[in-house]
């Protein structure tokens, strides 16, 4: 059942209870009204016949004036003595009597009583003379007047009733359907949005700022937050999309590596045997480059997850060390200096050494890709209160400041920095790892000028 229904039929419910309620209500108090008057009438006659009515002179009856009824002809009057003999009565009542109703008269009421098929409304009062009773007046008035105007009364409110009812449901029922028409709209724009999918599209609220209209707005908003879900997992989407194929790329160039290494072995490795450990070497290298691809992935997997790893104290100083270590100088690499560590000496950090090693390889790997041969790579340590600071700078091509914003985002690459290969991972995750540590990283690069990152960890 619709809306529109449903209200209209409640204000019918409701219209018709009030209209019945009302004319009950006027219809009582109208009878009322007009029987107590009759009632009050009745009572008055009585009286005023009383104030008549004496002893006739040098006798023991009573002297009755003649009872005139022409100004009142639905008016009955009767005097009667003790022995219930008529001593007068109006003309209007012809052969008929009224009745003596001595409990009324006792309990000085009016009874509605029929005679001759008439109803009548009778009151009986005694004639008291000289403390002596004489006999009884009764007063009698046909309510038949009041019948019929309470009867067309009663009419008109049935025929009044069913008119009004009939034109307020139908009033209702188009100012609700009148009122339901922006619903509808919406409804139908919403169905629409639902089967096109197309999320862009907005109502547009009509009529007044009401309720509707907030609903409107509302569902604007709704609308608006799906389509920017709908645009963030597209994001998502496409950058997953790349990030497979950069690490497909990634992974394929490695393992090529290795294995036209391990062909050229097979053929030539027995009889050269300076050919074969130069082979081993390159092999070990992209080997370590997968390790640690390998490594990114699971770190990335974990903190997405949420999967804390298992922390234990770490000597700052000697990680470090054992990374500068690794990097040996060769020809067509930048420098590596590593400075000031013994300032580090005894200095621990509540942590995981896989991860935090996996923190600085990041950052020295990003400083070698984007650095010249010539130019140079440094790691400084140092301590400030009850944190240690590793900074790693470079003289490399430096980061544009557009890009400064979102260097930590994931999958985001900095432009001057596509030449390059990669997925976009490496400082997200470094982020993530420092993060994971209570730490955190910071970035300062001018273009064409090189970048210091420093990672900033508290001491334990």
């Amino acid at each position: 059942m619709y809306i529109r229904t449903r209200l209209t039929l409640w204000f019918l419910f409701i219209l018709a209870l009030m209209l019945a309620t009302f004319s009950a209500t006027i219809y009582q108090l109208t009878r009322s009204n007009l029987l107590g008057w009759v009632n009050q009438d009745v009572r008055h006659q009585a009286a005023v016949l009383h104030a008549t009515i004496h002893l006739c002179p040098a006798s023991a009856t009573l002297c009755v004036p003649q009872l005139d009824v022409f100004n009142a002809p639905d008016i009955y009057l009767q005097v009667q003595d003790l022995r219930g003999t008529i001593l007068a009565s109006s003309g209007n009542l012809g052969k008929h009597t009224l009745p003596l109703l001595r409990d009324a008269v006792a309990a000085d009421q009016v009874k509605e009583v029929s005679v001759g098929n008439m109803p009548l409304f009778v009151y009986g009062q005694p004639v008291v003379i000289n403390h002596r009773l004489l006999g009884y007046i009764i007063a009698a008035r046909s309510p038949q007047t009041v019948y019929v105007a309470l009867h067309q009364l009663n009419q008109l409110f049935y025929l009044g009733v069913v008119v009004a009812f009939g034109l307020a449901g139908l009033a209702v029922w188009l100012l609700v359907r009148r009122a339901m028409l922006p619903l509808e709209y919406l409804a139908s724009t919403a169905t629409e949005v639902a089967v096109t999918k197309d999320h862009s599209r907005r109502l547009s609220p009509r009529g007044h700022s009401d309720e509707i209209s907030r609903l409107a707005y509302t569902i604007n908003g709704m609308l608006q937050a799906l389509e920017d879900s709908y645009q963030e997992v597209q994001k998502v989407n496409d950058l997953q999309r790349h990030f497979l194929i950069d690490m497909s790329h990634e992974l394929r160039t490695p393992l090529t590596v290795m294995l036209s290494s391990l062909d050229l072995i097979k053929k030539v490795g027995a009889t050269d045997p300076e050919f074969q450990a130069s082979s081993l070497e390159r092999m070990q290298v992209e080997a370590e480059r997968m390790a640690r691809m390998v490594t990114q992935l699971l770190i990335l997997a974990r903190s997405d997850a949420n999967v804390t790893a298992a922390h234990e104290p770490v000597l700052v100083r000697d990680l470090v060390a054992d990374i500068c270590r690794q990097r040996h100088p060769t020809d067509g690499v930048p420098t590596l200096e590593c400075r000031d560590l013994e300032l580090l000496e005894g200095a621990l950090v509540w942590g995981n050494p896989d991860y935090l090693k996996q923190l600085f390889l990041i950052l020295l790997d990003n400083a070698f890709k984007y650095t010249p041969a010539n130019g140079r790579v440094e790691i400084v340590g140092s301590l400030h209160g009850g944190t240690v600071t590793i900074t790693v700078a470079d003289t490399g091509i430096g980061i544009p400041s557009s890009d400064l914003p979102r260097i930590f985002d994931r999958f985001h690459r900095a432009e001057n920095a596509r030449f390059q290969s990669g997925a976009g991972l490496g400082l997200a995750i470094a982020q993530r790892i420092a993060e994971q540590h209570g730490g955190k990283i910071e970035v300062e690069s001018e273009l064409d000028q090189g970048s210091r990152f420093i990672i900033t960890l508290p001491l334990l």
